[in-house]
């Protein structure tokens, strides 16, 4: 199957469950209903891409905890890969510009995603204040630290942004490794290749307010990409 058919058949269905996610939205305050539809997200779109997941370390993970999943960042496709790896209640933090897309943009903010403005520092931290609020509230956080895509595969530097939001939550932290999703959407070219990924959590690592933590984390990612 050709990228273009996939990423039609892909469109579709994003629009499908956007319409869904809009439609139960006035019903789910605790977003279960959300994160069940997000795992049928995740697994179309990798099942249209043919794309498998081999998840490492999730026995490390309690399903009824809340969490900040701190990951790396290959491509568009960590977040549907994410989605079916995570067993928790997880919400992403996506580019506040998003959130003017008719259906998907929309589905997105009613689904509680966060949506952040990269633009203006002031408005970033309140966005991430927001994060922690539902991580409180019961709804674990996925955050790319690089804040984008790695050009090369390696780890980039972690921006400041994550700390604010590990200080305002409080909870656990969770290394997390995506390995292999470069390859399945290449950054800077549309194609959409069939293949095997990998998924590797970290122990969580319990918040402290240490400028050393966030490097912690880093090393813990580093390793296992490069394990």
């Amino acid at each position: 199957m050709s990228s273009y058919i996939k990423a039609f058949f892909i469109s579709i269905h994003c629009i499908i469950i956007a319409i869904l996610t809009i439609l139960v939205s006035p019903i789910d305050k605790k977003g279960k209903i959300t994160h069940y539809l997000s795992k049928i997200f995740g697994g179309v779109i990798l099942f249209i891409a043919g794309v498998k997941v081999k998840v490492e370390g999730r026995e490390k993970l309690n399903p009824d905890d809340n969490y900040i999943f701190i990951s790396n960042h290959l491509s568009y496709f960590d977040i549907p890969i994410l989605m079916i790896a995570i067993p928790n209640n997880v919400r992403f933090i996506y580019k506040d510009t998003m959130t003017k897309i008719p259906i998907l943009g929309w589905g997105m903010y009613l689904g509680q995603y966060i949506p952040i403005n990269r633009e203006n520092v002031r408005e970033a931290m309140k966005s991430l204040k927001k994060a922690a609020e539902k991580v409180v509230s019961g709804i674990s956080v996925v955050i790319f630290p690089e804040g984008t895509r790695s050009m090369d595969g390696t780890l980039g530097e972690f921006k400041r942004g994550t700390f604010v939001l590990a200080d305002e939550a409080k909870v656990p932290l969770v290394p997390t490794t995506v390995i292999g999703s470069n390859v399945i959407m290449p950054r800077g070219k549309f194609q959409i290749r069939s293949g095997n990924v990998k998924v590797v959590f970290s122990k969580p690592v319990q918040y402290r307010k240490d400028k050393l933590l966030l490097e912690e984390i880093r090393e813990k990612i580093n390793d296992s990409l490069n394990g």
